[in-house]
Parts: C-alpha cells; sequence; structure tokens
C-alpha cells in the first residue's frame, strides 16, 4: 500500500502533541571560564519533543535553564533586536559551530539544513543559554550542536539519541 509523504507528514504533526519524545544529552564546555577548570564540567540535559519540545540543563550549582526549541526555516533569520520579543533574541552562533566541530562546519553542515533548531534557556537564577541543534543526515546519533551562555562559556552539545 502506497502512502503519501504529505499523508505521513500530517499524521506526524497532528500526533506531535501527543508523543512526546525525551532524548538525554550533555553541555561541555570548550571555551571560556568553565573550560578553564581543572575538572571540566559536563552538565546533564534533557531534550523532549518530536517537531518541537523543551530543553532542560542542569548546571553545577544546581540552576536548572530551560525553553522551548523549535525548528527553524531554512532562511536563518537575522538577529536583530525585536523590543516586543517574549525572550531574548537568539545570538549568531556560526563562529561556535566552527569553535567546536572545524572549520567551515557552518556553512557546509548547518546553513539551509532543514532539520536546525535553535532554543533560548532560561535559568531559574538568571542564567541565559543560547543553543542551536542540527541533524543533517536525519539519522539516530547524528544530532549535533552548540551553546553559549552570557557568561562567556562556549558548550559542545551532545545528544544521546
Amino acid at each position: 500500500m502506497k502512502c503519501s509523504s504529505f499523508a505521513l507528514f500530517s499524521t506526524a504533526t497532528l500526533l506531535a502533541g501527543c508523543i512526546s519524545l525525551s532524548v538525554p544529552g550533555g553541555f561541555s564546555p570548550v571555551q571560556g571560564p568553565l573550560s578553564q577548570q581543572s575538572q571540566i564540567p559536563t552538565y546533564t540535559a534533557k531534550m523532549s519533543g518530536l517537531l518541537s519540545g523543551t530543553i532542560s540543563v542542569i548546571l553545577a550549582n544546581g540552576e536548572v535553564c530551560q525553553g522551548p526549541w523549535a525548528f527553524m526555516s531554512k532562511t536563518i533569520p537575522d538577529n536583530t533586536s525585536n523590543s516586543n520579543a517574549a525572550s531574548p533574541v537568539p545570538r549568531d552562533l556560526a563562529a561556535d559551530w566552527d569553535l567546536v566541530y572545524g572549520p567551515g562546519f557552518y556553512t557546509a553542515h548547518v546553513v539551509g539544513n532543514r532539520l536546525y533548531a535553535r532554543a533560548t534557556l532560561t535559568g531559574n537564577a538568571g542564567t541565559i543559554m543560547y543553543v542551536e541543534l542540527s541533524n543533517e543526515s536525519n539519522t539516530r546519533g547524528n544530532t549535533k550542536g552548540v551553546a553559549q551562555d552570557e557568561h562567556g562559556n562556549v558548550f559542545k552539545v551532545s545528544v544521546y539519541n
């Protein structure tokens, strides 16, 4: 029996509100004050959702940073501020992708990717983290990401799916 792509996508979209996938992850500092510590911490993360969802990260001091993630369109929006925005405007993390995964990675593997997501996480003690995730091949175990906080730390984001 043949099933159209539209029918499959429509069904997945309708079920997305009913299905909540949850995968563990980690945030590992690669640049900034946290990466200079004698024992570099890795923060436990949990990512949930199917076509959108939430990310939560527990920092060393017990602060919980959380927020929604969502897929972005192929055209990455500019980072101009919007005074009516409910949450902080995402930062441009292109340089962070290249820092974590190698020169040119952002242009070669992230730009134009349809499986590209962003999140702004807010901590219960005021920390803000900007997160980007990408899964270029749409295969399990291939999700990569980066994050940046307002304290000058850059993180490699690992998703254990």
